[in-house]
This record gives structure tokens, C-alpha cells and sequence, in this order.
């Protein structure tokens, strides 16, 4: 694994770092801001990130997981989210609208609200435009939407613990062809107790925190990296796996969700046919 660090700049900042950039070494893109990426393991990262303080820069720094074809193709399951987005479940106009078109809100706990379980298919508008990609997630629900084309793949490979449920035209009330959602349905044992697993602050306008553990909670951040750590599961956990499953967990804070974990099959499906617009992370599994 490697960690990809991002730092963006304000221009007034660039002005002041092009000499330093420069004696360094390092390449920078410069749009409405200043955007710099490095590798933590780069002499030069470390160098600058020295140098940074004595001029009272303080850069936003987005950190990134990256991880080598090889760790991704042996990991046995693996966390597998989202990288692209389309569309909106409706009806949007007022706030919990498409929820109540889609989920049993019964099911949610009625302090935070969290815990709603999706029990009827996302009404949309109009025909999704993924343009070459055959995956994307649906804003806001993080739902994974797929082609008939990546459909079929999965059909063929029988792959488990998915189903696919239709996308309904909003208003018209008929299905959409050629996209279906990607609809997992097995969940998970609760995740190893070395999964570290922190409360999250929660902002003031939002309501105190609940017991129902669906809101506010998240993965540890590697207090040496600055990325979360590692999922990681018990192998009798795991006797029941699926090819797609779901944690029993909810992490997140205002897009508290369960997670998908998918097997090693599901990777090697996707890297094999170019599926594009999701990221893998290895899970650990312990003996």
C-alpha cells in the first residue's frame, strides 16, 4: 500500500511557493488553486511538508490509499465503494421525499433517522447517462447502478448475494431499460472487535447522538498515515460470505450506510472486463 497525498493551495500561496516547487523538484496543476501530489514515501513530500510551516502555509491535504494490483488480486474479500455518481432518486423536493418513496421508514431509528431499509425501487428521471462507464453510484443513496451489459457479466460469472431490481421512470411509473440497480441483500457478521471503530463529532445543528450505532461512526484514522485502517474480519465470520454483502455496521455521518464487501471474484471480474468508477481496498482476514 501506498498513500497518494493531495495538497491544494490558494493562489496567494503559489505566488509564494513557485521558487520552492521549483528547487524541489516538484510539478504542481494550477487552476482556481494550486494542486500538488505526492507520495508520503517521497523525499520531496517530506521535505516540503518541513518547509511549509516556517512560511505559515497550512495547505488542504486529501490523503489516498493506493494499492498495487498484486495486494488487490490476492485479498480474499475486499471494501468496494464508490467512484462516480449519477442522478438523484426522487422525488427531491422536499428532504426525506425519495425515502419515502423507496424504504420502509419503519425500520429507521426515529432519533437520528438512519436505518431506513430500502423495500421498492428508485424512481428517477429520465434515462441514466453513464456514457462508457457501465457502473455508478446513485447520489445520495450510494446505491450502485449498473448496465445490462455489466448485469449480464455478473449473471454469467454467478456471482452471489446480489439481486438486480428495476430503475422506475418518476411520474410515468414504467421501468427503464438497459440499467438495473445493483441491489446486495447479504449481510455480514459484525467485523473483527480489532476493527477499530471511533465516534464521530457530530456538528452542533445536528441532533445529540443516539444508541442505535447507524449515525456518527466511523473507522480510526492511522494516527502515524492519516488514512482509516483496515476492515478487518474474523475467518468464522466470513463461513456465509457472499460474493457482494453488506456490513452489518453503518459508518459514515450525514451518508451513514452499511459497506459493501465483495469476494476476490468479484475484483477479478471487474479488472478483467475494465469496470471502471469503483475503488477496491483489501479487508483483512484474521485466522
Amino acid at each position: 500500500m501506498r498513500i497518494k497525498s493531495r495538497l491544494v493551495f490558494y493562489p496567494e500561496e503559489l505566488d509564494r511557493l513557485r521558487g520552492l516547487f521549483e528547487s524541489l523538484g516538484i510539478e504542481y496543476e494550477e487552476k482556481m488553486d494550486g494542486i500538488v501530489c505526492l507520495f508520503m514515501e517521497d523525499e520531496r513530500y517530506t521535505r516540503l511538508m518541513d518547509e511549509l510551516p516556517r512560511m505559515g502555509i497550512r495547505p488542504n491535504e486529501i490523503k489516498d490509499k493506493q494499492f498495487s494490483e498484486k495486494e488487490l488480486d490476492s485479498a480474499e474479500f475486499l471494501h468496494m465503494g464508490s467512484a462516480g455518481y449519477w442522478g438523484y432518486p426522487q422525488p427531491e423536493e422536499e428532504m426525506d421525499a425519495w425515502q419515502r418513496a423507496s424504504y420502509d421508514l419503519s425500520t429507521a431509528c426515529p432519533k437520528c433517522g438512519y436505518g431506513a431499509i430500502q423495500d421498492r425501487p428508485y424512481l428517477i428521471k429520465g434515462e441514466p447517462k453513464f456514457g462508457r462507464n457501465d457502473i455508478l453510484a446513485l447520489n445520495w443513496t450510494y446505491e450502485f447502478l449498473v448496465t445490462d451489459r455489466l448485469r449480464k457479466l455478473i449473471e454469467d460469472a454467478g456471482l452471489t448475494g446480489a439481486e438486480f431490481w428495476p430503475l422506475i421512470r418518476y411520474k410515468k411509473n414504467i421501468p427503464i431499460p438497459g440499467y438495473s440497480q445493483l441491489h446486495v441483500v447479504n449481510t455480514l457478521p459484525p467485523m473483527s472487535p480489532n476493527t477499530v471503530i471511533v465516534d464521530m463529532k457530530l456538528p452542533e445543528a445536528h441532533p445529540n447522538r443516539c444508541s442505535c450505532d447507524k449515525f456518527g461512526r466511523n473507522l480510526a484514522l492511522d494516527p502515524i498515515y492519516g488514512v482509516s485502517v483496515p476492515i478487518r474480519y474474523e475467518r468464522k465470520s466470513l463461513r456465509d460470505a457472499m460474493d457482494f454483502n453488506l456490513t452489518s455496521e453503518w459508518l459514515g455521518l450525514f451518508d451513514a450506510r452499511p459497506w459493501r464487501i465483495v469476494s476476490r471474484k468479484v475484483y477479478q471480474l471487474f479488472s478483467r472486463y475494465g469496470i471502471k468508477r469503483v475503488v477496491f481496498e483489501p479487508v483483512i482476514v484474521e485466522e
